[in-house]
């Protein structure tokens, strides 16, 4: 009897839980939640009308009223045009107020520095390229302000002040390396070495007053691929960056996944064959030297210096620093035999790679982008021959392999949506997944 005693309490161990309340659900928290939830689903769902809203949320007419009317009052709903009816008072369509507020997306790690302003709907209202990124450079921070600030002067933008009556503004920056969200510190940065450890997002909230949002380029990018381009109607994704470096950003039931030291998806840092597992970490990763569009530019450089007959150098009408991997993939069209293994090893490298992501994240879709996709010829050489390795390798379903339609715009617009949504989560905490 004691046995059994012990038994029951044991088992109860695995079917009890603790609940512990910080706050219970009274009237001011129930509104708090009803209002956040019918702002956040009128701004997905714009235009819509108060009677939709309630049949939808299943919250009553008066409640829906009362807090529009608010909304509206606070500048975050706009009244427009009346919906056409079948007969009966025409409802009045509600959108959410765009022009609340604008961020600012910055792009640290193309080959020049991008600023984008952006409204809270993530329209790309002004963007400019900045100056020549060169990682080793001791006063980049210095340059990367004065280009912000030139920036704000060319457009008329002032951070501190209302600004033609925008309530709300931030910035949010894309560097090359991982943050920690909780301090906003770099946890690495290989081609920043000096901004180890570095507060990025205190440095720029010191200069500017406002907030500052810092994260890895390639999350942001997948952010951007998953609320505005191929992504858009998944859930599940990978993001795969293929440019000077390589990495992946995942984004799992619609949230990004960071890992527990932001260092989710860094696949630069994969061995593909036995004879690397001896590799010694530098700069770059195993595989990031292997295919980053600037070491295979670097190498094909290096062997037509040795002699290798390619048409690349046509191409080039002989001028080496011409070589670039346009032309590689020129070259490999037009069936040259070099540039032809070049792509095979890049497409074999690629193909690891997908395949393992497939098999232990078993995404939606893969997204390529980077670099890679303004080559020519890139969905013929690369994509195809991906797709069919892919499929023979995996015995289930594989995922749609795509390549990225926002091009260099991915990781501002990225950047861009994850400042707003920070900014309404802070006022608007609650939404219907």
């Amino acid at each position: 009897m004691e046995n059994e005693s012990k038994k029951t309490v044991n088992n109860r161990l695995f079917v009890s839980k603790r609940l512990i309340f910080y706050e219970t659900i009274g009237p001011r928290v129930q509104s708090v939640i009803n209002e956040s939830i019918i702002l956040n689903y009128l701004k997905e769902n714009s235009p819509i009308s108060r009677a939709k809203i309630s049949r939808d949320l299943n919250i009553s007419a008066p409640t829906v009223s009362k807090i529009v009317d608010n909304l509206i009052k606070n500048n975050f709903v706009v009244e427009t045009e009346k919906a056409k009816s079948s007969g009966g008072k025409r409802p009045t369509k509600l959108i959410f107020n765009k022009d609340i507020g604008f961020v600012l997306g910055i792009d640290l790690c193309k080959k020049r520095m991008i600023i984008a302003e952006t409204d809270f709907e993530v329209n790309i209202i002004n963007k400019y390229k900045g100056f020549k990124i060169i990682h080793t450079d001791v006063d980049i921070l210095d340059k990367i302000v004065r280009e912000i600030n030139s920036f704000l002067k060319k457009y008329d933008i002032d951070l501190r002040s209302s600004y033609k009556d925008k309530s709300f503004t931030a910035i949010s920056v894309a560097v090359p390396g991982n943050v920690d969200q909780n301090t906003g510190k770099i946890i690495s940065a290989p081609l920043f070495k000096n901004w180890l450890d570095l507060n990025l997002r205190d440095y720029f909230e010191d200069r500017f007053g406002i907030p500052v949002y810092v994260e890895n380029i390639v999350n942001l990018s997948a952010i951007g691929e998953n609320n505005f381009s191929e992504g858009k109607k998944f859930s599940d994704l990978v993001f795969l960056e293929i440019s000077n470096g390589i990495g992946a950003g995942i984004i799992i039931d619609n949230s990004l996944l960071r890992g527990s030291l932001s260092s989710a998806g860094e696949i630069g840092f994969t061995v593909t064959r036995p004879e690397n597992l001896h590799f010694k970490y530098k700069i770059k990763g195993n595989l990031e030297k292997e295919i980053s569009i600037e070491n295979i530019e670097r190498k094909a450089m290096e062997d037509i210096k040795k002699g290798e007959k390619t048409k690349i150098t046509d191409f080039a009408r002989e001028n080496l620093t011409e070589v670039d991997f346009s032309l590689i993939c020129r070259a490999a069209k037009y069936g040259d035999e070099y540039a032809k293994s070049v792509i095979n090893k890049i497409v074999d490298d690629i193909s690891i790679v997908i395949i393992n992501l497939t098999l232990i994240l078993n995404p939606q879709i893969i997204v390529i982008g980077g670099q890679i996709c303004s080559a020519p010829y890139i969905n013929d050489l690369i994509v195809k021959p991906i797709k069919n390795i892919v499929k023979n390798i995996i015995p289930f379903s594989v995922p749609g392999i795509r390549l990225s339609k926002l091009g260099e715009d991915a990781a501002v617009l990225g950047a861009s949506f994850m400042a707003v949504d920070s900014v309404m989560a802070s006022r608007f905490p609650y939404k219907i997944r």
